[in-house]
């Protein structure tokens, strides 16, 4: 099978497993915002972003880094790579999960001083370590190029969440706290179901002299990976500030109810960024290794058939949504938040635009490129703080998304036209 064959074949069975979870996302969403309150919604958007912050930290830290380093080692090494750093996977998750619990619990700004229970904040992290060691899983699949178990795995999960759901939704029980323990149920149990997979993965039966050049070996990546883990983690929060900040400053000017009604229009379009998600699990390190190589005219070949992709992908689905959205206000979008449109076209527009940028920000990290994107991703902070304090007031909730188009723009021209120029230049 030529490499595009695979490379597609691949980036397909990616794409249905991200789909899956796409799907399982939007129906959470729906089912929160006719279930529960308003407000309820909107702290569920604020916990949802903590959580995806804590997601990206872990990863950045390790399964980025990991992805980046793997490509160039194979068999027994690369294996007790991926075993070695699944302990430091779980001390990190744990790490993170602990400080979501205090900061939930004791700092009443990050949830806009919303009514919540103890209880809520120990399931929120609960959940976030059970989805993060969930995740490595997944990381060891796609870094050993196993698309088969990962979408194995993934349909576990989506079938204990689907029939979970099911149950909190006729038992009358669906509320914030029931859902997160759901969900972090679902990942133990999907985890422990695909434990005999992973080990498959990540063990080791080598002889005794074979141990230590193993050893050394790892020791030799390690030093690599923590420096690139170091800026990497750096570079996820300011990313982060930038994209999700809307969710903290829209509260902070018009109330929670604002952020339902940004979270709920921005759920509609949410299949775009977990297809790129998807699609980026498959490429980076498809990109490692032709960078790793300098095969500069493979990459070239395999951006533009990547961006062609995705961009097709985009313009269907918002074409398709926009069509679809009067039905799904009638029967699905509770009548709370009607009027959806404007927002919709806007978040269109800004994951048409994020998506190209994201196939340059995706080989950034597969060149390695973390200090740089920290420092890019530090101006594109600012950038929105600044333009967001002038658009909110004026604009209202259509603020926000304005000041995130701007910046996706910026970002878009600086990574494309400078420092992926650059890094092969230097490479």
């Amino acid at each position: 099978m030529s490499f595009y064959k695979k490379f597609l074949s691949s980036s397909i069975l990616s794409v249905i497993d991200q789909g899956m979870l796409s799907a399982l996302n939007f129906v959470i969403g729906i089912l929160l915002m006719n279930l529960v309150a308003k407000d309820d919604y909107g702290l569920y958007g604020q916990l949802y972003a903590g959580g995806l912050l804590v997601g990206l930290i872990v990863d950045s830290w390790i399964a980025g880094p990991l992805t980046t380093v793997a490509p160039s080692v194979h068999g027994d090494t690369r294996k007790s790579l991926l075993r070695h750093y699944w302990y430091k996977q779980v001390f990190w998750t744990l790490a993170m999960g602990s400080l979501a619990f205090v900061i939930v619990e004791f700092v009443p700004a990050a949830t806009h001083y919303s009514n919540k229970s103890w209880l809520l904040g120990v399931v929120f992290a609960t959940y976030l370590v059970g989805n993060g060691i969930r995740e490595y899983g997944r990381t060891v699949g796609f870094i050993q190029s196993d698309i088969i178990s990962v979408l194995r795995q993934d349909i576990l999960y989506v079938g204990l969440v689907g029939i979970g759901l099911a149950s909190l939704y006729f038992s009358k029980h669906f509320d914030l706290v029931t859902v997160f323990v759901l969900l972090a149920a679902s990942s133990f149990l999907c985890t422990l179901a695909s434990r005999q997979h992973f080990l498959a993965h990540t063990s080791t039966d080598v002889e005794a002299h074979a141990e230590e050049e193993i050893r050394q070996a790892i020791n030799d990546h390690q030093e690599t990976i923590s420096g690139h883990g170091r800026w990497a983690v750096s570079g996820v929060i300011v990313g982060w500030l930038s994209n999700y900040s809307y969710v903290y400053l829209s509260g902070a000017w018009l109330g929670v109810a604002a952020i339902a009604d940004l979270n709920a229009s921005r759920l509609m379009l949410m299949p775009i960024p977990l297809a790129v998600a998807a699609w980026s699990r498959v490429a980076r390190p498809e990109a490692s290794r032709l960078m790793a190589e300098k095969d500069w005219h493979g990459l070239k070949r395999l951006t533009l058939f990547s961006i062609a992709g995705i961009e097709l992908v985009v313009l269907a689905y918002v074409a398709l949504l926009l069509t679809a959205l009067p039905w799904l206000e009638s029967h699905v979008i509770s009548a709370k938040y009607s009027g959806l449109d404007p927002l919709v076209m806007m978040w269109g527009a800004y994951f048409a635009i994020n998506a190209a940028r994201w196939v340059g920000t995706s080989w950034l990290s597969s060149g390695g490129a973390y200090k740089q994107m920290f420092f890019l991703g530090s101006v594109t902070l600012s950038m929105v703080l600044l333009i967001t304090a002038f658009s909110i007031p004026r604009m209202g909730a259509q603020g926000a998304i304005v000041a995130l188009i701007v910046v996706e723009i910026f970002e878009l021209i600086v990574v494309w036209r400078f420092i992926l120029p650059r890094l092969q230049k230097q490479a």
